[in-house]
């Protein structure tokens, strides 16, 4: 450890259909699905105390869309054949609509009101009544299956808003597990280095230290560290004749508080990790 005298001198470091659909699918978008839906032809859109923080792993968009895409085409595929049926049922309402005034016309033409042509209203008139009944269930269930898919879009909405409140404490995490390291690496280094001493030799070695460790240069190299995985950054005192290892780099040789000391990096090439779980230092205090 290094010792230092009183006059040690310290030098500072320094359509309905398609209004209803095109919003969900605009929402299905923002949640990175990709193309969950496509456009329906016609009507509709288909579709030193240690603490281990986990940091949860953003779900990827082919995920997402594994998990959202059954409920949606469900519904989407329901409503299409919906619209379908109500559109043939539509028709066959006009049609029959059109028999019937077509009969009243000949009866009233005829100034008739002969068995047959009064029989064959009637019964116009009650497959009328019949397809205009089939047409509004028809109709009625359309209608719910367009409130089923405004409310799965509101969920979707909601997910979106919870995946990107969760996506924000991830990072939050992140740096606030690499903070508390950062700081916990400055005060090993501290502890390290400056060992025996007056309090006032103290205090002016461990400025030293921190000024010459605190570098943003070293905290980019001690950042990559955490992010790729390796073991964390340290600091040694590098014995006589002894060579520096691989991915050592010392403090400072020209403090002499810190001569004879290096840190010991870890290998810059290794790319840094997307996910995981990160080991938060508690600090004391």
């Amino acid at each position: 450890m290094a010792d230092f005298d009183d006059d040690d001198d310290y030098v500072p470091g320094g359509t309905p259909i398609v209004a209803m659909v095109l919003p969900f699918a605009t929402a299905i978008a923002a949640l990175a699905l990709g193309a969950v839906l496509g456009i329906m032809i016609g009507w509709v859109v288909k579709p030193a105390e240690k603490i281990e923080v986990s940091v949860p792993r953003d779900l990827t968009a082919a995920e997402l869309a594994q998990v959202c895409a059954p409920q949606v085409n469900e519904t989407v595929n329901e409503l299409e054949k919906a619209q379908t049926k109500v559109s043939k049922l539509q028709t066959e309402v006009d049609s029959r609509d059109s028999r019937v005034k077509e009969l009243e016309d000949e009866i009233k033409r005829r100034n008739s009101s002969g068995r047959n042509l009064v029989k064959e209203l009637e019964q116009a008139k009650a497959d009328l009544a019949d397809a205009q009944e089939q047409l509004r269930i028809a109709e009625g269930e359309k209608e719910r299956l367009i409130v089923e898919l405004t409310e799965t879009k509101e969920e979707l909405a909601d997910t979106k808003v919870e995946l990107e409140d969760q996506k924000e404490k991830t990072e939050v995490a992140k740096e606030d597990a690499l903070t508390n390291k950062w700081y916990r690496f400055l005060n090993d280094g501290q502890l390290e280095v400056c060992e025996k001493g007056n309090r006032k030799k103290l205090g002016r070695c461990r400025e030293t230290v921190e000024a010459s460790l605190g570098a943003a240069s070293r905290r980019d190299r001690f950042t990559h560290c955490v992010r790729s995985g390796q073991a964390v950054p340290s600091v040694f005192e590098l014995e006589k004749k002894a060579t520096l290892p691989d991915f050592g780099e010392m403090i400072d040789e020209e403090q002499k508080q810190t001569k004879g000391w290096y840190v010991l990096w870890c290998d810059p090439t290794l790319p840094e990790l997307e996910d995981g779980a990160l080991e938060v230092e508690r600090l004391p205090g």
